[in-house]
């Protein structure tokens, strides 16, 4: 039976975890609310940006994959993946930010941040859920 340490630093890492990728997310869907009402201002300028963090994940990803040592077929694939969804969470997140300094009674005043939240929340916890349980699910 685990220690009370080690479900302790168990709990602190995943409620971290959970926080970090659920501020994470509302930041994104408020990036998305920008999207759609045509309000990315100097998103040009920004895109290299974002395609260089994008850069960095990708390559990162194929370095830990292929330590654990994983086929060729899904390290590539896996990195595809988990940039395409940096570059999607990185871009509309600091859209999000920038639209939130610029606008912020759209955002705070109609209660839009805490609809957002809970579906950042909800997100988070399908993802830990996804992360801990992929295996049962394709197979």
């Amino acid at each position: 039976m685990p220690s009370n340490d080690s479900r302790q630093q168990f709990f602190l890492r995943v409620t971290v975890v959970v926080a970090v990728a659920t501020l994470f997310l509302t930041a994104s869907f408020v990036g998305l609310l920008a999207l759609l009402n045509g309000d990315l201002t100097g998103f040009s300028s920004r895109v290299a940006w974002y395609l260089t963090v994008t850069a960095v994940a990708f390559v990162g990803n194929i370095v830990l994959l292929e330590d654990q040592g994983a086929s060729g077929t899904s390290i590539i694939t896996t990195a595809a993946i988990v940039a395409c969804l940096v570059f999607v969470v990185v871009s509309l997140g600091v859209e999000g930010l920038l639209y939130t300094a610029r606008n912020p009674a759209a955002v705070f005043v109609s209660q839009t941040i805490l609809y957002f939240f809970a579906a950042a929340l909800i997100g988070s916890g399908v993802g830990y859920w996804a992360l801990r349980h992929w295996r049962e699910v394709v197979g």
